[in-house]
């Protein structure tokens, strides 16, 4: 009895997904990097050259970048530039009658531009800002690891940002190539 009742709950559950997969296709969803009128805008995001970026917090966002856009590393010719220029500020909050910080708060902002390789023309500036907090304890070593952790998270959520805004601003520029005559 106990397996005609799990059978049953499977057919149940794949009638569930299946009416709600229907359902997302209807309602127009789509995949960010499936858009069936561009084409895929893979070959264009991997043809972006990351240029370096200044101070550690630069060089892993530099090299997350890189890897997000080419993450097979596959050979492409570079037809767009991204320069980026990074700047960052640490908040002590909290702060307890003695004077010590009790939480601290980093802000990165990376300001970013996308141009043609061969005119040089500017494609699209933009700014990605994160924040990030961390907690300021009695150890000066879990400070620096508190410190750099906030950094990690500050340069992976600007990278999901900017390479979302980069796929996004290729896709409609493949969309209005292949409009247009």
């Amino acid at each position: 009895m106990p397996r005609r009742q799990t059978n049953a709950r499977r057919r149940l559950v794949g009638i569930v997904l299946g009416l709600g997969l229907s359902v997302l296709a209807g309602c127009g969803w789509a995949p960010l990097y499936d858009d069936r009128e561009t084409g895929p805008a893979d070959v264009e995001v991997r043809a972006i050259r990351v240029a370096p970026i200044s101070e550690r917090i630069g060089q892993k966002l530099a090299l997350a970048l890189r890897e997000s856009l080419n993450p097979a590393s596959e050979p492409t010719p570079q037809r767009y530039l991204l320069r980026t220029t990074l700047s960052t500020s640490r908040q002590d909050l909290g702060v307890q009658t003695q004077g010590l910080g009790t939480r601290g708060r980093l802000d990165a902002f990376a300001h970013f531009t996308l141009s043609d390789s061969t005119t040089g023309a500017q494609l699209l500036i933009g700014t990605s800002h994160a924040a990030d907090s961390f907690d300021i304890l009695a150890n000066e070593y879990s400070n620096v690891v508190a410190e750099d952790d906030a950094r990690t998270r500050a340069v992976e959520e600007m990278r999901r940002d900017i390479v979302t805004r980069l796929t996004l601003f290729l896709q409609r520029r493949m969309a209005e190539r292949t409009v247009k005559p």
